[in-house]
């Protein structure tokens, strides 16, 4: 929270490039923080209920009130536990596989349309309830927007990892490296990139040598 309240009085960095991406990833990097500290949840889903509840109610009224990204972090904690609530209900093994792989194929197919697996950056429009802001430093337009997609896969996936096995710190990380990866091509190339095939291979490839064996349990299930 505080860092979100803090940023437009940061000192603005130079040339533009270099302070959207230093701001973006410092942005990132407390979004997916909180989107995935919910995740070893992911066994008693039900136990999500009061953080749904209240970071709901708070997005609600900082939206109704403008807050524009002071809203960011309580959105954070809410797209994760709806990620994470998804992977708790659909918790097959395969699932943690096909997923990011089916994910991916969606994405690609249709990110030069700026669907859901882009990180607009850069953003002049008025808020979406139904994105993340990442406030740039010294205030202005926000350095970058984070669908809900993106952020409730990343809790999905973590919280895969937490359910069977896998490595949910490292796959956190490597997906915000991935995110973070993202938004620097896109201010070097000018080019939207599928942000959740990025994120989804981060995630399988972080996992890579773990997948054999989640598929023979899901094989013996």
């Amino acid at each position: 929270m505080g860092y979100f309240l803090a940023a437009p009085a940061l000192p603005p960095l130079h040339p533009l490039d270099l302070a959207i991406g230093v701001a973006a990833t410092a942005g990132l990097a407390f979004v997916v923080a909180l989107a995935v500290a919910p995740a070893p949840a992911v066994t008693v889903p039900f136990s999500l209920a009061p953080a749904v509840l209240g970071s709901a109610l708070l997005v609600a009224a900082l939206n109704a009130a403008h807050g524009g990204a002071v809203a960011s972090p309580f959105e954070a904690l809410l797209f994760g536990c709806l990620g994470i609530a998804f992977a708790a209900t659909l918790d097959a093994p395969a699932l943690a596989i096909a997923l990011p792989l089916f994910v991916a194929a969606l994405d690609l197919s249709g990110v030069t349309g700026a669907g859901p697996g882009t990180i607009v950056v850069q953003d002049a429009r008025p808020g979406d309830p139904l994105t993340i802001e990442l406030p740039a430093w010294g205030g202005g337009l926000p350095a970058a927007r984070l669908s809900i997609a993106q952020v409730v896969f990343v809790a999905a996936y973590t919280a895969y990892a937490h359910r069977f096995g896998l490595r949910p710190r490292a796959s956190a990380v490597a997906m915000l490296a991935a995110l973070a990866g993202a938004i620097v091509l896109r201010l070097a190339f000018d080019r939207d990139l599928p942000a959740l095939a990025l994120t989804g291979g981060a995630f399988l490839l972080v996992n890579a040598d773990r997948l054999g064996r989640l598929l023979s349990a899901s094989r013996e299930g």
